[in-house]
């Protein structure tokens, strides 16, 4: 008796596993881009919290808000490591962050993201109410939607990301 005990599997075996490891990674990866795009809007949304609860106390100090930051109490570094003194807006790795609008009731603090796989939007925080902004600027995978409970309210004095 000739009796062939083959172990292992077929081509076709091998073959539908492929396929179904690329099917579950093709829908998988978009989701997991949105999540790390998340993420670094979170970054964004932290540093934004920071400088509005600076402006909050350089306001009520000086009755006024500041025009750059070196006149908050916060200190602030660049991408490479260079402090911000004298400056209106600074680039960290992901985001340009920029002190913007006037000393007024919509006075803000934004985030714009640096081109990205989702294009260029921006994030802001008006002081006074601590409301939150997002718009996507003609963004074609716009992010704003899809990050849901970290921006609640548009700020209109946020202009630079248009």
């Amino acid at each position: 008796m000739n009796t062939k005990n083959n172990k292992g599997f077929t081509l076709i075996e091998l073959l539908v596993v492929v396929l179904i490891i690329g099917i579950l990674a093709a829908i998988a990866l978009p989701q997991y881009f949105k999540a790390v795009e998340k993420s670094k809007a979170s970054e964004a949304l932290s540093l934004l919290g920071s400088i509005a609860g600076a402006q909050q106390r350089n306001y009520l100090v000086n009755d006024k808000y500041a025009t750059d930051f070196s006149s908050l109490d916060l200190d602030f570094t660049d991408e490479n490591g260079t402090p911000v003194s004298g400056k209106a807006s600074f680039t960290s790795k992901n985001f340009t962050i920029t002190l913007s609008g006037e000393n007024g009731a919509s006075a803000c603090v934004e985030a714009t993201r640096k081109a990205g796989k989702y294009g260029k939007y921006a994030i802001c925080k008006e002081y006074m109410s601590g409301k939150l902004g997002c718009k996507d600027a003609g963004a074609d995978k716009p992010i704003c939607s899809s990050l849901g409970q970290f921006v609640a309210v548009a700020c209109d004095s946020c202009k630079s990301a248009s």
